[in-house]
């Protein structure tokens, strides 16, 4: 296997300085360099920048992905986590810890499960996954714990972990209603939908949020006319201004973080996976009997007037592609199932000599018929 890296941070509240900026030049020679992001690609190499000094020099997300078992997030928490005993639970230490600054509340959110090479699908389109997972950092400054609750089930699941022995942090409501952001870590870990359903089994619903928008609105309104003046010049005198940044952390200051709501179950990661089977299984069992369901009705259709199907089969064909061809013959069999014990039962093979004799030089249509019973080799039509 190909050691393959990618490295990526983004800003969001704010550009990075230009004095930072030569900090940031500093951590690679190669990497796509701007105020808002930073990228770059190895092929058999490491990076060797400092990502926690580089977050707390002006960027805000961090992605470290390897194709031989890395697959980080680094977050970085103006004002720090916003109920730190609320979140506590969740958090390891090693795997899932929080990085505090050595001077004020910030820091950064570091997940960091450990995997063997192909324990996970390769990933590509890292812009696009970037996009879907940073709206994870406001999710978190404004106190919800979900993102944190299916971070934790990645880090039982990694290989530094024993499943019969962890036992899971309390089950943050409304894990079983994800935001879109939710589900893209979901997937980044490929933490499976029927485990997520059986840890949030019997929990309820999210609280109701306040509308972060309409908050905000409010909070500048009350701020004195002076202040919101001198936020506005230098918003447009200077291309890297903080303003942004430090009223978003005024706001979220002046706001009392909402308390969310948690059910603890104890259970064993061993436990949620079996309950996840279960799950699986039962989910297997309904659509294998909606399948069935769908397909009698079919069968029952086409016993009933075979001609329309017996016609989308040469229509099928007449694309001229391997595909068509095998949907053409998997239609004719089932035109035979339907028939079958019936004055019609000759019909489907009566259409597939019909489609042979008309493209006779179309081999992959010869195969694909004989694949399913039509056109025995050497055989003579009379």
């Amino acid at each position: 296997m190909s050691e393959y890296q990618y490295v990526a941070f983004r800003a969001v509240d704010r550009p990075v300085s230009e004095k930072n900026l030569v900090y940031m030049r500093k951590q690679s020679t190669r990497a796509e360099i701007t105020s808002w992001a930073f990228d770059n690609e190895y092929n058999f190499g490491d990076f060797r920048g400092n990502a926690l000094e580089m977050l707390r020099r002006g960027y805000d997300f961090h992605l470290h992905y390897a194709n031989f078992g890395t697959r980080s997030l680094l977050i970085r928490l103006p004002g720090g986590v916003p109920d730190p005993k609320a979140a506590a639970p969740y958090l390891d230490g090693e795997s899932l810890r929080f990085v505090k600054d050595k001077n004020g509340p910030s820091g950064i959110l570091a997940i960091e499960p450990a995997y063997e090479p192909g324990d996970l699908e390769e990933i590509w389109d890292f812009d696009e996954w970037i996009d879907r997972l940073i709206p994870l950092r406001a999710e978190l400054l404004g106190g919800d714990l979900r993102p944190l609750c299916l971070a934790h089930l990645a880090v039982l699941r990694d290989i530094n972990h024993d499943r019969d022995e962890m036992i899971e942090a309390p089950i943050s409501f409304g894990l079983g209603n994800l935001t879109a952001a939710q589900l893209a870590l979901a997937d980044f870990y490929e933490i499976r939908r029927a485990l997520i359903d059986a840890a949030a089994r019997d929990v309820p619903a999210a609280p109701q949020s306040v509308d972060s928008g309409v908050g905000l609105a409010e909070w500048i309104a009350r701020q004195p006319e002076a202040a919101k003046n001198a936020w506005l010049t230098d918003l447009v005198a200077k291309p890297d201004s903080s303003v942004r940044a430090e009223l978003l952390a005024a706001f979220r200051q002046a706001r009392a973080p909402q308390t969310w709501p948690t059910l603890q179950r104890s259970m064993s990661m061993a436990q949620l996976e079996a309950e996840a089977k279960e799950i699986e299984d039962e989910m297997g069992r309904k659509k294998a009997a909606a399948f069935a369901r769908a397909r009698a009705q079919k069968l029952a259709k086409m016993a009933q007037d075979p001609k329309p199907f017996l016609r989308e089969a040469e229509k099928l064909v007449e694309d001229r592609s391997t595909q068509g061809y095998a949907k053409a013959s998997s239609l004719l069999a089932e035109i035979r199932e339907a028939l079958a014990g019936s004055d019609r039962a000759d019909l489907a093979e009566a259409q597939a000599w019909k489609i042979h004799e008309k493209h006779p030089r179309l081999h992959k249509l010869t195969s694909a018929l004989r694949q399913r019973g039509f056109l025995p080799k050497k055989a003579v039509r009379h």
